[in-house]
Protein backbone atom coordinates (compact mmCIF):
# COMPACT_ATOMS: atom_id res chain seq x y z
CA UNK A 1 0.00 0.00 0.00
CA UNK A 2 0.80 3.71 -1.03
CA UNK A 3 1.37 5.87 1.67
CA UNK A 4 1.62 9.19 0.79
CA UNK A 5 3.11 12.87 2.96
CA UNK A 6 0.99 15.36 2.19
CA UNK A 7 2.60 18.74 2.79
CA UNK A 8 -0.73 20.71 2.30
CA UNK A 9 -2.91 19.64 4.93
CA UNK A 10 -4.22 23.41 5.83
CA UNK A 11 -8.29 23.93 4.59
CA UNK A 12 -9.46 27.61 4.51
CA UNK A 13 -10.94 28.85 7.85
CA UNK A 14 -14.20 29.21 6.39
CA UNK A 15 -14.48 26.08 5.77
CA UNK A 16 -13.25 24.42 9.53
CA UNK A 17 -15.60 27.35 10.54
CA UNK A 18 -18.64 25.66 8.73
CA UNK A 19 -17.91 22.15 9.29
CA UNK A 20 -17.74 22.56 13.05
CA UNK A 21 -20.93 24.60 13.30
CA UNK A 22 -22.68 22.31 11.27
CA UNK A 23 -21.13 18.87 13.64
CA UNK A 24 -22.08 21.08 17.15
CA UNK A 25 -25.45 21.55 15.50
CA UNK A 26 -26.19 18.15 15.02
CA UNK A 27 -24.97 17.56 18.49
CA UNK A 28 -27.13 19.66 20.63
CA UNK A 29 -29.94 19.16 18.52
CA UNK A 30 -30.19 15.89 19.03
CA UNK A 31 -29.49 16.85 23.04
CA UNK A 32 -33.02 18.94 22.84
CA UNK A 33 -34.29 15.39 21.97
CA UNK A 34 -32.39 13.08 24.62
CA UNK A 35 -33.36 15.63 27.40
CA UNK A 36 -30.51 14.27 29.69
CA UNK A 37 -31.41 16.26 33.20
CA UNK A 38 -32.38 15.00 36.24
CA UNK A 39 -30.48 15.03 39.55
CA UNK A 40 -29.28 11.40 39.79
CA UNK A 41 -26.69 9.18 38.72
CA UNK A 42 -26.30 6.54 36.19
CA UNK A 43 -24.28 3.40 36.19
CA UNK A 44 -20.80 3.74 37.88
CA UNK A 45 -21.25 7.55 37.91
CA UNK A 46 -22.08 7.56 41.76
CA UNK A 47 -19.24 6.27 42.93
CA UNK A 48 -17.13 9.24 40.90
CA UNK A 49 -19.80 11.85 42.18
CA UNK A 50 -19.57 11.15 45.52
CA UNK A 51 -15.62 11.44 45.36
CA UNK A 52 -16.39 14.60 43.59
CA UNK A 53 -19.01 16.14 46.62
CA UNK A 54 -16.44 14.79 49.23
CA UNK A 55 -14.01 16.68 47.13
CA UNK A 56 -16.48 20.29 47.39
CA UNK A 57 -17.41 19.74 50.95
CA UNK A 58 -14.64 18.57 52.59
CA UNK A 59 -11.41 20.02 50.01
CA UNK A 60 -10.25 15.97 50.19
CA UNK A 61 -10.07 13.45 47.19
CA UNK A 62 -11.14 10.74 48.71
CA UNK A 63 -12.57 7.98 46.32
CA UNK A 64 -14.87 5.39 47.28
CA UNK A 65 -13.80 1.68 47.04
CA UNK A 66 -15.76 1.23 43.60
CA UNK A 67 -13.04 3.26 41.82
CA UNK A 68 -10.48 1.44 40.20
CA UNK A 69 -8.85 4.43 38.34
CA UNK A 70 -6.76 7.35 39.47
CA UNK A 71 -9.76 9.84 38.68
CA UNK A 72 -8.13 12.84 39.70
CA UNK A 73 -8.47 14.72 36.49
CA UNK A 74 -11.93 13.81 36.48
CA UNK A 75 -13.01 14.87 39.73
CA UNK A 76 -11.01 18.34 39.46
CA UNK A 77 -12.76 18.57 36.37
CA UNK A 78 -16.49 17.66 37.41
CA UNK A 79 -15.60 19.99 40.42
CA UNK A 80 -15.54 23.35 38.18
CA UNK A 81 -18.86 22.66 36.94
CA UNK A 82 -20.23 22.29 40.36
CA UNK A 83 -18.96 25.67 41.90
CA UNK A 84 -21.39 27.92 40.47
CA UNK A 85 -24.17 26.40 41.91
CA UNK A 86 -23.01 23.44 44.18
CA UNK A 87 -22.66 19.61 43.56
CA UNK A 88 -25.70 17.95 41.37
CA UNK A 89 -25.19 15.45 38.73
CA UNK A 90 -26.65 17.53 36.68
CA UNK A 91 -23.83 19.96 36.84
CA UNK A 92 -21.24 16.37 36.48
CA UNK A 93 -23.21 15.55 33.57
CA UNK A 94 -22.47 19.01 31.72
CA UNK A 95 -18.78 18.53 32.00
CA UNK A 96 -18.84 15.48 30.79
CA UNK A 97 -20.82 16.57 27.73
CA UNK A 98 -18.29 19.82 27.27
CA UNK A 99 -15.59 17.12 27.25
CA UNK A 100 -17.42 15.33 24.90
CA UNK A 101 -18.13 17.90 22.88
CA UNK A 102 -14.16 18.72 22.72
CA UNK A 103 -13.43 14.95 22.14
CA UNK A 104 -14.94 15.19 18.77
CA UNK A 105 -13.42 18.65 17.65
CA UNK A 106 -10.68 16.66 18.33
CA UNK A 107 -11.36 14.16 16.33
CA UNK A 108 -11.91 16.21 13.49
CA UNK A 109 -8.86 18.28 14.06
CA UNK A 110 -6.69 14.80 14.18
CA UNK A 111 -7.90 13.90 11.01
CA UNK A 112 -6.86 17.34 9.80
CA UNK A 113 -3.51 17.31 10.99
CA UNK A 114 -2.80 14.50 9.69
CA UNK A 115 -3.66 15.86 6.20
CA UNK A 116 -6.88 13.62 5.38
CA UNK A 117 -10.29 15.51 3.62
CA UNK A 118 -12.92 17.19 5.38
CA UNK A 119 -14.80 14.86 4.41
CA UNK A 120 -13.03 12.04 6.40
CA UNK A 121 -12.75 14.49 9.29
CA UNK A 122 -15.99 14.79 9.43
CA UNK A 123 -17.06 11.30 9.20
CA UNK A 124 -14.48 10.20 11.97
CA UNK A 125 -15.93 13.38 13.93
CA UNK A 126 -19.40 12.22 13.60
CA UNK A 127 -18.38 8.13 13.92
CA UNK A 128 -17.04 9.05 17.64
CA UNK A 129 -19.46 11.60 18.36
CA UNK A 130 -22.73 9.45 17.80
CA UNK A 131 -21.35 6.07 18.39
CA UNK A 132 -24.01 4.24 20.77
CA UNK A 133 -21.44 3.84 23.77
CA UNK A 134 -19.72 7.01 23.29
CA UNK A 135 -22.82 9.06 22.88
CA UNK A 136 -24.34 7.28 26.15
CA UNK A 137 -21.71 8.08 28.50
CA UNK A 138 -21.65 11.64 27.23
CA UNK A 139 -24.54 11.90 28.60
CA UNK A 140 -23.51 10.72 32.28
CA UNK A 141 -20.28 11.00 34.72
CA UNK A 142 -18.49 8.11 33.81
CA UNK A 143 -14.60 8.49 33.19
CA UNK A 144 -14.09 7.17 29.58
CA UNK A 145 -15.49 9.69 27.59
CA UNK A 146 -13.23 12.45 29.33
CA UNK A 147 -10.14 10.30 28.89
CA UNK A 148 -11.08 9.55 25.61
CA UNK A 149 -11.26 13.21 24.70
CA UNK A 150 -7.74 14.09 26.56
CA UNK A 151 -6.23 10.79 24.97
CA UNK A 152 -7.14 12.56 21.05
CA UNK A 153 -5.78 16.13 22.75
CA UNK A 154 -3.00 14.55 23.38
CA UNK A 155 -2.42 12.46 20.04
CA UNK A 156 -2.85 15.46 18.29
CA UNK A 157 0.23 17.45 19.98
CA UNK A 158 2.10 13.89 19.38
CA UNK A 159 1.38 13.81 16.34
CA UNK A 160 2.35 17.38 15.72
CA UNK A 161 5.66 17.02 17.42
CA UNK A 162 6.99 13.82 14.99
CA UNK A 163 6.30 16.59 11.96
CA UNK A 164 8.03 19.39 12.96
CA UNK A 165 9.61 19.00 16.67
CA UNK A 166 8.13 21.52 18.01
CA UNK A 167 8.68 22.18 22.18
CA UNK A 168 5.82 23.72 22.73
CA UNK A 169 3.93 21.03 21.42
CA UNK A 170 6.08 18.30 22.97
CA UNK A 171 4.90 19.91 26.33
CA UNK A 172 1.52 20.29 25.41
CA UNK A 173 1.10 16.72 24.44
CA UNK A 174 2.86 15.68 27.58
CA UNK A 175 0.61 17.69 29.75
CA UNK A 176 -2.48 16.34 28.10
CA UNK A 177 -1.11 12.80 28.46
CA UNK A 178 -0.20 12.86 32.04
CA UNK A 179 -3.66 14.13 32.65
CA UNK A 180 -5.50 10.66 30.53
CA UNK A 181 -3.32 8.84 32.60
CA UNK A 182 -4.51 10.73 36.05
CA UNK A 183 -7.85 9.73 34.62
CA UNK A 184 -7.28 6.11 33.73
CA UNK A 185 -3.85 4.27 33.72
CA UNK A 186 -4.16 3.13 30.28
CA UNK A 187 -3.51 6.79 29.13
CA UNK A 188 0.07 6.04 28.85
CA UNK A 189 0.02 4.64 25.55
CA UNK A 190 -0.10 7.74 23.76
CA UNK A 191 3.46 8.91 25.37
CA UNK A 192 5.19 5.36 25.24
CA UNK A 193 3.68 4.88 21.63
CA UNK A 194 5.36 8.64 21.41
CA UNK A 195 8.83 7.84 22.52
CA UNK A 196 8.93 4.40 20.31
CA UNK A 197 7.82 6.76 16.90
CA UNK A 198 10.22 9.55 18.03
CA UNK A 199 13.35 7.76 17.89
CA UNK A 200 12.54 5.51 14.69
CA UNK A 201 11.79 8.86 12.88
CA UNK A 202 14.36 11.16 14.35
CA UNK A 203 16.97 8.58 15.23
CA UNK A 204 18.55 7.92 18.72
CA UNK A 205 20.73 10.50 20.03
CA UNK A 206 21.43 11.75 23.03
CA UNK A 207 18.78 14.74 22.67
CA UNK A 208 16.47 12.37 21.02
CA UNK A 209 16.61 10.19 23.48
CA UNK A 210 15.32 12.65 26.30
CA UNK A 211 12.72 14.24 23.83
CA UNK A 212 11.04 10.74 23.51
CA UNK A 213 11.43 9.98 27.20
CA UNK A 214 10.20 12.82 28.64
CA UNK A 215 6.20 12.23 28.00
CA UNK A 216 6.54 8.83 29.69
CA UNK A 217 8.80 9.65 32.21
CA UNK A 218 6.29 12.24 33.20
CA UNK A 219 3.18 10.03 32.91
CA UNK A 220 5.09 7.22 34.77
CA UNK A 221 6.22 8.91 38.19
CA UNK A 222 2.75 11.14 37.88
CA UNK A 223 0.75 7.69 38.40
CA UNK A 224 3.38 6.06 40.36
CA UNK A 225 3.55 9.10 43.15
CA UNK A 226 -0.40 9.62 43.10
CA UNK A 227 -0.51 5.83 43.80
CA UNK A 228 2.02 6.01 46.71
CA UNK A 229 0.54 8.98 48.00
CA UNK A 230 -3.61 7.27 48.07
CA UNK A 231 -1.82 4.31 49.66
CA UNK A 232 0.18 6.03 52.12
CA UNK A 233 -2.97 8.23 53.38
CA UNK A 234 -4.69 5.27 53.50
CA UNK A 235 -7.59 6.62 50.50
CA UNK A 236 -6.45 3.62 48.32
CA UNK A 237 -10.02 2.27 47.17
CA UNK A 238 -10.61 -1.49 47.84
CA UNK A 239 -10.90 -2.64 44.23
CA UNK A 240 -7.78 0.09 42.72
CA UNK A 241 -5.77 -3.34 41.88
CA UNK A 242 -8.16 -5.76 41.70
CA UNK A 243 -8.09 -5.73 37.77
CA UNK A 244 -4.48 -6.62 37.94
CA UNK A 245 -4.26 -9.19 40.08
CA UNK A 246 -6.98 -10.99 38.02
CA UNK A 247 -4.65 -10.08 34.53
CA UNK A 248 -1.91 -11.78 36.37
CA UNK A 249 -3.90 -14.84 37.05
CA UNK A 250 -4.44 -15.28 33.30
CA UNK A 251 -0.99 -14.72 32.69
CA UNK A 252 0.83 -17.44 35.23
CA UNK A 253 -2.39 -20.06 34.21
CA UNK A 254 -1.75 -21.61 30.86
CA UNK A 255 -5.01 -22.91 30.46
CA UNK A 256 -6.33 -19.83 31.25
CA UNK A 257 -4.96 -17.91 29.24
CA UNK A 258 -5.69 -19.95 26.36
CA UNK A 259 -9.56 -19.63 27.21
CA UNK A 260 -9.39 -16.13 28.04
CA UNK A 261 -7.78 -14.38 25.24
CA UNK A 262 -8.88 -16.10 22.02
CA UNK A 263 -12.64 -14.49 23.55
CA UNK A 264 -11.44 -11.33 23.78
CA UNK A 265 -9.78 -11.38 20.07
CA UNK A 266 -13.09 -12.57 18.80
CA UNK A 267 -14.93 -9.41 21.04
CA UNK A 268 -12.94 -7.02 20.29
CA UNK A 269 -12.72 -7.52 16.39
CA UNK A 270 -16.28 -7.56 16.21
CA UNK A 271 -16.97 -4.34 18.44
CA UNK A 272 -14.24 -2.50 16.84
CA UNK A 273 -15.69 -3.25 13.27
CA UNK A 274 -19.09 -2.28 14.19
CA UNK A 275 -17.57 0.74 15.95
CA UNK A 276 -15.51 1.95 13.05
CA UNK A 277 -17.58 0.37 9.64
CA UNK A 278 -18.49 3.84 8.38
CA UNK A 279 -14.36 5.19 8.54
CA UNK A 280 -13.92 1.80 7.13
CA UNK A 281 -16.44 1.90 4.13
CA UNK A 282 -15.30 5.24 3.46
CA UNK A 283 -11.60 4.96 3.83
CA UNK A 284 -11.15 0.97 2.16
CA UNK A 285 -11.96 1.91 -1.24
CA UNK A 286 -8.70 3.43 -2.22
CA UNK A 287 -6.66 0.58 -1.00
CA UNK A 288 -8.67 -1.86 -2.59
CA UNK A 289 -8.36 0.10 -5.96
CA UNK A 290 -4.83 -0.74 -5.92
CA UNK A 291 -4.39 -4.37 -4.43
CA UNK A 292 -8.58 -5.89 -5.46
CA UNK A 293 -7.88 -9.41 -5.82
CA UNK A 294 -5.27 -9.52 -2.58
CA UNK A 295 -8.04 -7.58 -0.68
CA UNK A 296 -10.50 -9.51 -1.98
CA UNK A 297 -8.79 -12.84 -0.79
CA UNK A 298 -8.41 -11.74 2.61
CA UNK A 299 -11.22 -10.29 3.54
CA UNK A 300 -13.13 -13.86 2.28
CA UNK A 301 -11.19 -15.57 4.82
CA UNK A 302 -10.98 -13.08 7.59
CA UNK A 303 -14.89 -13.25 7.22
CA UNK A 304 -14.54 -17.25 7.52
CA UNK A 305 -12.14 -16.75 10.28
CA UNK A 306 -13.81 -14.40 12.65
CA UNK A 307 -17.09 -16.70 12.16
CA UNK A 308 -15.04 -20.05 13.24
CA UNK A 309 -13.64 -18.41 15.57
CA UNK A 310 -16.66 -17.51 17.34
CA UNK A 311 -18.49 -20.76 16.48
CA UNK A 312 -15.65 -22.13 17.89
CA UNK A 313 -15.97 -20.06 21.24
CA UNK A 314 -19.72 -20.77 21.38
CA UNK A 315 -20.78 -23.35 19.22
CA UNK A 316 -23.10 -21.78 17.70
CA UNK A 317 -23.47 -18.20 16.20
CA UNK A 318 -24.36 -15.38 18.48
CA UNK A 319 -26.23 -11.74 17.61
CA UNK A 320 -24.38 -8.69 19.02
CA UNK A 321 -23.91 -7.86 21.34
CA UNK A 322 -22.32 -10.39 22.73
CA UNK A 323 -21.06 -9.13 25.72
CA UNK A 324 -23.16 -10.05 28.60
CA UNK A 325 -22.78 -6.42 30.34
CA UNK A 326 -22.18 -2.97 28.68
CA UNK A 327 -24.41 0.13 27.53
CA UNK A 328 -25.23 -1.82 23.88
CA UNK A 329 -28.42 -4.20 24.98
CA UNK A 330 -30.44 -6.03 23.30
CA UNK A 331 -33.10 -4.19 24.30
CA UNK A 332 -31.31 -0.77 23.40
CA UNK A 333 -29.14 1.04 25.40
CA UNK A 334 -28.41 -0.41 29.17
CA UNK A 335 -27.37 -1.44 31.71
CA UNK A 336 -31.16 -1.86 33.40
CA UNK A 337 -29.75 -2.23 36.88
CA UNK A 338 -33.12 -3.04 38.69
CA UNK A 339 -33.42 -6.59 40.23
CA UNK A 340 -35.75 -8.38 38.16
CA UNK A 341 -33.85 -7.51 35.03
CA UNK A 342 -30.11 -7.26 35.84
CA UNK A 343 -30.24 -10.08 38.76
CA UNK A 344 -33.39 -12.04 37.88
CA UNK A 345 -34.44 -12.28 34.47
CA UNK A 346 -34.23 -9.65 31.63
CA UNK A 347 -38.16 -9.84 30.48
CA UNK A 348 -37.97 -6.41 29.06
CA UNK A 349 -38.79 -5.92 25.07
CA UNK A 350 -35.65 -6.39 22.88
CA UNK A 351 -35.23 -5.09 19.60
CA UNK A 352 -36.39 -7.04 16.80
CA UNK A 353 -33.93 -9.96 16.01
CA UNK A 354 -33.82 -9.15 12.21
CA UNK A 355 -32.12 -5.47 13.55
CA UNK A 356 -29.43 -7.70 15.52
CA UNK A 357 -28.93 -9.98 12.30
CA UNK A 358 -27.94 -6.52 10.28
CA UNK A 359 -25.66 -5.61 13.14
CA UNK A 360 -24.31 -8.53 13.71
CA UNK A 361 -23.27 -8.71 9.84
CA UNK A 362 -22.09 -5.23 9.84
CA UNK A 363 -19.88 -5.94 12.70
CA UNK A 364 -18.00 -9.62 10.93
CA UNK A 365 -17.76 -7.45 7.63
CA UNK A 366 -16.29 -4.40 9.67
CA UNK A 367 -13.72 -7.11 11.59
CA UNK A 368 -12.79 -8.09 8.32
CA UNK A 369 -12.48 -5.16 6.80
CA UNK A 370 -10.28 -4.47 9.65
CA UNK A 371 -7.99 -7.05 9.60
CA UNK A 372 -7.87 -6.51 5.68
CA UNK A 373 -6.98 -2.60 5.75
CA UNK A 374 -3.86 -3.79 8.61
CA UNK A 375 -2.85 -7.10 6.77
CA UNK A 376 -1.91 -5.19 3.30
CA UNK A 377 -1.19 -2.16 5.40
CA UNK A 378 1.66 -4.48 6.85
CA UNK A 379 2.50 -5.99 3.53
CA UNK A 380 3.03 -1.87 2.44
CA UNK A 381 4.91 -1.18 5.56
CA UNK A 382 7.59 -4.41 5.33
CA UNK A 383 9.10 -2.89 1.76
CA UNK A 384 8.75 0.61 2.61
CA UNK A 385 9.57 1.70 6.60
CA UNK A 386 12.76 1.96 7.34
CA UNK A 387 13.83 3.72 11.00
CA UNK A 388 15.18 7.44 10.41
CA UNK A 389 13.43 7.53 6.73
CA UNK A 390 10.07 7.48 7.21
CA UNK A 391 7.75 9.91 6.16
CA UNK A 392 4.87 11.99 8.25
CA UNK A 393 2.03 9.67 7.58
CA UNK A 394 4.15 6.76 8.02
CA UNK A 395 4.93 8.06 11.11
CA UNK A 396 1.94 9.36 11.97
CA UNK A 397 0.28 5.69 11.23
CA UNK A 398 2.85 3.73 13.26
CA UNK A 399 1.84 6.19 16.51
CA UNK A 400 -1.90 5.82 15.91
CA UNK A 401 -1.35 1.58 16.12
CA UNK A 402 1.24 1.49 18.42
CA UNK A 403 -0.74 3.44 20.46
CA UNK A 404 -3.99 1.06 19.99
CA UNK A 405 -1.44 -2.06 20.49
CA UNK A 406 -0.55 -1.10 24.24
CA UNK A 407 -3.92 0.03 25.37
CA UNK A 408 -5.60 -2.61 24.13
CA UNK A 409 -2.44 -5.58 25.66
CA UNK A 410 -4.21 -5.36 29.10
CA UNK A 411 -7.62 -6.23 27.78
CA UNK A 412 -6.74 -8.91 25.65
CA UNK A 413 -6.12 -10.73 29.24
CA UNK A 414 -9.04 -9.58 31.24
CA UNK A 415 -11.14 -12.64 32.26
CA UNK A 416 -14.77 -12.28 31.49
CA UNK A 417 -15.40 -13.98 34.76
CA UNK A 418 -14.33 -11.72 37.35
CA UNK A 419 -13.55 -8.97 35.22
CA UNK A 420 -15.75 -8.76 32.83
CA UNK A 421 -15.02 -6.84 29.34
CA UNK A 422 -17.45 -4.04 28.66
CA UNK A 423 -17.80 -2.23 25.10
CA UNK A 424 -17.00 1.25 26.65
CA UNK A 425 -13.73 0.21 26.81
CA UNK A 426 -13.10 0.06 22.53
CA UNK A 427 -14.32 4.01 22.84
CA UNK A 428 -10.88 5.33 23.09
CA UNK A 429 -9.69 3.27 20.15
CA UNK A 430 -11.74 4.71 17.40
CA UNK A 431 -9.99 7.76 16.86
CA UNK A 432 -6.81 6.33 17.32
CA UNK A 433 -7.57 3.02 14.37
CA UNK A 434 -9.15 6.12 12.26
CA UNK A 435 -6.38 7.77 12.54
CA UNK A 436 -4.02 4.67 11.49
CA UNK A 437 -6.17 3.71 8.76
CA UNK A 438 -6.67 7.52 7.52
CA UNK A 439 -2.84 7.86 7.54
CA UNK A 440 -1.24 5.09 5.71
CA UNK A 441 -4.25 4.67 2.79
CA UNK A 442 -3.14 6.08 -0.31
CA UNK A 443 -4.34 9.09 -1.83
CA UNK A 444 -5.65 7.43 -4.96
CA UNK A 445 -8.97 8.38 -6.82
CA UNK A 446 -11.60 6.52 -4.95
CA UNK A 447 -13.68 3.84 -6.53
CA UNK A 448 -17.62 3.77 -6.07
CA UNK A 449 -17.24 7.26 -3.86
CA UNK A 450 -21.37 7.61 -4.82
CA UNK A 451 -21.55 4.22 -3.22
CA UNK A 452 -19.45 4.35 -0.34
CA UNK A 453 -20.37 7.73 0.46
CA UNK A 454 -24.11 6.55 1.06
CA UNK A 455 -23.46 3.28 2.48
CA UNK A 456 -21.38 5.82 5.08
CA UNK A 457 -24.29 7.78 5.22
CA UNK A 458 -26.81 5.18 6.04
CA UNK A 459 -24.88 4.05 9.00
CA UNK A 460 -23.71 7.21 10.87
CA UNK A 461 -28.05 7.55 10.19
CA UNK A 462 -28.73 4.43 11.64
CA UNK A 463 -25.73 4.56 14.29
CA UNK A 464 -27.34 7.94 15.58
CA UNK A 465 -30.92 6.91 15.45
CA UNK A 466 -29.79 4.44 17.84
CA UNK A 467 -27.75 6.67 20.44
CA UNK A 468 -30.68 9.23 20.32
CA UNK A 469 -33.25 7.04 20.92
CA UNK A 470 -31.47 4.52 22.95
CA UNK A 471 -30.18 7.30 25.23
CA UNK A 472 -33.40 9.20 25.22
CA UNK A 473 -35.38 5.85 26.77
CA UNK A 474 -32.61 5.22 29.09
CA UNK A 475 -33.52 8.40 30.70
CA UNK A 476 -36.81 7.89 30.24
CA UNK A 477 -36.93 4.59 32.46
CA UNK A 478 -34.27 6.33 35.34
CA UNK A 479 -36.59 9.36 35.53
CA UNK A 480 -39.35 7.35 36.15
CA UNK A 481 -37.34 4.70 38.88
CA UNK A 482 -35.67 7.88 40.83
CA UNK A 483 -39.27 9.51 40.89
CA UNK A 484 -40.45 6.07 42.80
CA UNK A 485 -38.00 6.18 44.98
CA UNK A 486 -38.00 9.98 46.03
CA UNK A 487 -41.76 9.53 46.39
CA UNK A 488 -41.49 6.14 48.17
CA UNK A 489 -38.74 7.92 50.76
CA UNK A 490 -41.31 10.84 51.52
CA UNK A 491 -44.14 9.17 51.72
CA UNK A 492 -43.37 5.82 53.47
CA UNK A 493 -41.42 5.64 57.06
CA UNK A 494 -38.97 4.38 54.62
CA UNK A 495 -34.80 4.75 55.07
CA UNK A 496 -32.91 3.82 52.61
CA UNK A 497 -31.94 0.49 54.15
CA UNK A 498 -35.05 -0.50 53.39
CA UNK A 499 -35.06 -0.46 49.70
CA UNK A 500 -33.57 -2.19 46.85
CA UNK A 501 -33.86 0.36 44.64
CA UNK A 502 -31.19 -0.96 41.76
CA UNK A 503 -27.46 -0.23 41.39
CA UNK A 504 -26.93 3.21 41.36
CA UNK A 505 -29.28 4.02 44.27
CA UNK A 506 -27.82 1.49 46.30
CA UNK A 507 -24.31 2.74 45.33
CA UNK A 508 -25.32 5.97 46.28
CA UNK A 509 -26.88 5.53 49.73
CA UNK A 510 -25.84 2.04 50.45
CA UNK A 511 -22.13 1.52 49.04
CA UNK A 512 -20.22 -0.74 51.50
CA UNK A 513 -16.79 -2.17 50.61
CA UNK A 514 -16.87 -4.93 53.22
CA UNK A 515 -20.18 -6.09 52.23
CA UNK A 516 -21.15 -9.38 52.07
CA UNK A 517 -23.21 -10.84 49.48
CA UNK A 518 -26.59 -12.48 50.11
CA UNK A 519 -27.73 -15.42 47.88
CA UNK A 520 -31.53 -14.13 48.44
CA UNK A 521 -30.75 -10.35 47.92
CA UNK A 522 -29.35 -8.30 44.86
CA UNK A 523 -25.44 -8.16 45.04
CA UNK A 524 -25.04 -4.09 45.41
CA UNK A 525 -25.38 -3.93 48.79
CA UNK A 526 -28.64 -4.43 49.97
CA UNK A 527 -29.02 -4.19 53.51
CA UNK A 528 -33.63 -4.83 53.72
CA UNK A 529 -35.35 -5.23 50.62
CA UNK A 530 -38.95 -4.62 52.42
CA UNK A 531 -39.39 -2.33 49.43
CA UNK A 532 -38.10 -3.16 45.94
CA UNK A 533 -38.08 -0.99 42.84
CA UNK A 534 -38.57 -3.22 39.46
CA UNK A 535 -40.01 -3.15 35.93
CA UNK A 536 -42.55 -5.49 36.78
CA UNK A 537 -44.06 -7.54 39.61
CA UNK A 538 -42.68 -10.62 40.81
CA UNK A 539 -43.22 -13.49 43.68
CA UNK A 540 -43.64 -12.33 47.26
CA UNK A 541 -44.21 -8.50 46.81
CA UNK A 542 -47.30 -6.35 46.04
CA UNK A 543 -47.34 -3.79 44.20
CA UNK A 544 -47.89 -0.27 45.88
CA UNK A 545 -47.06 3.01 43.18
CA UNK A 546 -46.63 2.48 39.43
CA UNK A 547 -44.56 4.99 37.35
CA UNK A 548 -45.43 4.80 33.54
CA UNK A 549 -42.65 6.20 30.66
CA UNK A 550 -42.71 5.95 27.25
CA UNK A 551 -39.99 4.01 25.32
CA UNK A 552 -39.40 5.15 21.92
CA UNK A 553 -37.18 1.93 20.75
CA UNK A 554 -38.78 -0.45 20.54
CA UNK A 555 -42.20 1.42 21.25
CA UNK A 556 -44.33 0.54 24.24
CA UNK A 557 -45.69 2.28 27.19
CA UNK A 558 -43.36 0.84 29.83
CA UNK A 559 -43.70 1.07 34.14
CA UNK A 560 -41.56 0.99 36.48
CA UNK A 561 -43.76 -0.19 39.58
CA UNK A 562 -42.56 -0.09 43.37
CA UNK A 563 -43.16 -3.18 45.14
CA UNK A 564 -43.69 -3.78 49.28
CA UNK A 565 -42.95 -7.49 50.29
CA UNK A 566 -45.76 -9.85 51.39
CA UNK A 567 -46.08 -9.58 55.56
CA UNK A 568 -45.35 -13.03 56.58
CA UNK A 569 -48.18 -14.66 58.29
CA UNK A 570 -48.23 -16.04 61.88
CA UNK A 571 -48.23 -19.78 62.39
CA UNK A 572 -51.45 -21.23 62.56
CA UNK A 573 -53.28 -18.69 60.84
Amino acid sequence: MSVQSNTSCFAPTRILTTDILAIAFLWCVSLTIVNPFGNFPLNDDWSYGLTVKHLIDKWEFRPTGWTSMPLITNALWGSLFCVPAGFSFNALRLSTLTLSLVGIFGAYALMRNVCQSRWLACIVALTLGFNPVYYAMSNTFLTDVPFTAIMILAAIFFVRTLKTESTLDLLAGTAFAVAATLSRQLGICVALAFAVVFLLKRGITTANLARAALPSALCIGALSGFQHWLAATGRLPALYYAKNADMLGVLLNPDWFLRVVPRNIYVTLLYLGLFLSPVLLFEVASLWARQKGKAITIFIASVGAVLALGRFLDGRTRLMPVLSFGILDKCGIGPFTLRDTFVVNNLIPALPAGFWWVITVVSVAGAALLITTFGLGAIGFAQRVRPSKINDSEAAAIFFLLSAMIYLLPLMIMPSSTSPMEDKYFVPLIPLLAGCIASVSSQLPRIDAKISRFGVAMLLCTFGLFSICGTRDYFAWNRARWEAVDDLMKSKPAKAGDIDGGFEFNGLYLYDSEYRKSYTKSWWWVQGDTYVIAFRPFTGYRVIMEYNYHHWMPPYNGKVVVLEKNPVEAPGR
